[in-house]
């Protein structure tokens, strides 16, 4: 006999255990499946606009900030000219990423642009970006399919909002190094964990080698590397973790040694002459957060002790995998807010520990008693790509930017050369062959502010002596720019905050 106020189970109250187990069976990879779903959407629309920008003239929108220095360092590895130059001399341009990102772009974008012409660049170099983020969301998923053994939808979810999430957004379509760095990072970290145990000194060499990549891409990717050596120490697999240390520190010394002193004296002024502020490392920090919120839920999940009696025992992949990305998560997590306090950084920074998080999540799901705690995650991470497709949330076109450029061009492209434009996209050599490519260093004008000397001057000077036959300045452009006296200008045409200046006709050089 019931007792008073007692639930009638699958009826007034609770549904019964074996019909809530179905439930959480369905609707787990149904959400799942949705989020997979609509980050392929959101990564294929913002491919589509990475293409349709680099072929509407002229050709040179950009998908990140300053893409365009990029795109002139990748143009001189295409042709064979050095990449490494000091940035105080013409056409003042600096190359701040490591050698194997021109070098590895360089060989295939050289056949594309063979067929194409240099017009090309931008879009084969932005496939190539494409292309490694579909080849680290497969290692991803490959890594948390087996830790996640029987839910390889969720697997996938995971790996897909990492690599087409909204913290990767456009980085997986722009000419720039962090995808194909992140790819081998999180190679690296998948090999280590596949055959650390049966075959430690073979993985440690290989992992060695992948973290090299990665560092050999971009400067700042050793923080896998840093997560692996705490993990074999951890694990008291002290012969591995010495073989991946030398190796590591090996490699460095020998490219130092063998890519001479212009890659040397560019490494060193990348490294000494930036600003930092705490301010701007919080505002990446919160927008990391934000943007990864969903697997930060879904490593809660996992902690969670709701239902924990139910949940399967760990395997050894899976304590792995736990321990591994708590000491990454100690790694990436203070040395990137550190390297994202940088002038001109963004929360792309935080990539590595966004995989720390994802592998932690997985870890910790492998064990979770109660399926229904990942709805909360699952669902976060279905809303944030739907409001990204729908425009809500970040941008999955560049029309805005393409229209502006398209009407800049339609006024600049019949101006005489030699000329220069404030919007250094517009000086690339492909769209300004009878001009030096000035495609300036981001951080020009602070270094000129702060007394540093540039050939003939830098722009000021060049201005200054009537070097050029047109300008294209800010419309608020009084008598001088950049130190250099306009009056060998008058002024043009005004295509939205852009003004034109032409050289009077009466000026020699």
């Amino acid at each position: 006999m019931l007792k008073p106020h007692q639930p009638v189970a699958g009826v007034f109250g609770a549904p019964p255990p074996l019909l809530a187990g179905r439930i959480w069976d369905h609707l787990i990879p149904g959400l799942a499946l949705v989020c997979v779903l609509l980050s392929v959407a959101v990564f294929v629309r913002r491919g589509q606009a990475a293409i349709q920008a680099g072929t509407t003239a002229p050709g040179v929108a950009v998908t990140s900030g300053y893409e365009e220095e990029s795109l002139f360092a990748l143009w001189k590895a295409v042709h064979h000219q050095p990449v490494y130059t000091d940035a105080t001399r013409l056409p003042f341009a600096a190359s701040y990423f490591n050698w194997l990102f021109y070098h590895a772009y360089a060989f295939p974008v050289r056949a594309a642009v063979q067929v194409t012409g240099d017009s090309g660049l931008p879009v084969a170099g932005r496939l190539l970006t494409a292309i490694g983020a579909l080849a680290g969301a497969t290692i991803l998923f490959m890594m948390s399919h087996r830790v996640l053994a029987g839910q390889p939808l969720v697997a996938a979810a995971l790996s897909a909002f990492v690599f087409f999430g909204p913290l990767v957004g456009w980085w997986a379509h722009t000419v720039r190094p962090d995808l194909w760095a992140l790819v081998l990072e999180t190679g690296a970290l998948a090999v280590l964990l596949a055959g650390y145990r049966r075959h430690p000194l073979g993985t440690a060499a290989l992992v060695a080698l992948l973290c090299y990549g990665a560092w050999s891409f971009k400067q700042t990717y050793v923080l896998g590397l840093g997560a692996a050596l705490l993990f074999l120490l951890f694990r008291r697999q002290w012969r591995p973790a010495g073989l991946l240390a030398v190796v590591s520190i090996g490699l460095w010394l020998a490219t130092f040694l063998l890519l001479g002193p212009d890659y040397r004296a560019a490494f060193l002024h990348t490294a000494t002459t930036n600003l930092y502020s705490p301010a701007m490392g919080l505002r990446n920090l919160g927008d990391m957060l934000v943007k990864s919120s969903p697997l930060w839920l879904l490593a809660a999940a996992g902690l969670s002790r709701s239902g924990r009696p139910a949940g399967r025992a760990a395997t050894p992949l899976a304590d792995d995998t736990r321990l591994l990305g708590l000491l990454g998560l100690l790694v990436a997590l203070p040395l990137s807010f550190a390297a994202s306090c940088k002038l001109g950084a963004a929360s792309n920074y935080h990539f590595t520990t966004m995989v720390m998080v994802s592998l932690l999540a997985a870890s910790l799901l492998a064990t979770a008693g109660s399926r229904r705690l990942l709805v909360p995650g699952l669902l976060a991470a279905a809303a944030l790509q739907l409001l990204a497709l729908l425009g809500h949330a970040g941008r999955t076109n560049l029309s805005g930017q393409t229209a502006s450029l398209s009407a800049i061009w339609q006024v600049w492209q019949a101006q005489p050369e030699p000329r220069f434009s404030v919007l250094t996209n517009l000086n690339l050599p492909w769209v300004n062959a009878g001009s030096p490519p000035l495609v300036v260093a981001f951080n020009y004008y602070l270094e000129r502010a702060d007394g540093r000397s540039f050939e003939r001057g830098g722009l000021g000077g060049l201005i200054n002596a009537g070097s050029f036959q047109t300008l294209l300045l800010p419309a608020d452009t009084q008598q001088k720019y950049d130190g250099g006296s306009l009056r060998h200008y008058r002024r043009g045409p005004t295509v939205g905050d852009l003004t034109v200046f032409h050289r009077d006709s009466t000026t020699t050089r």
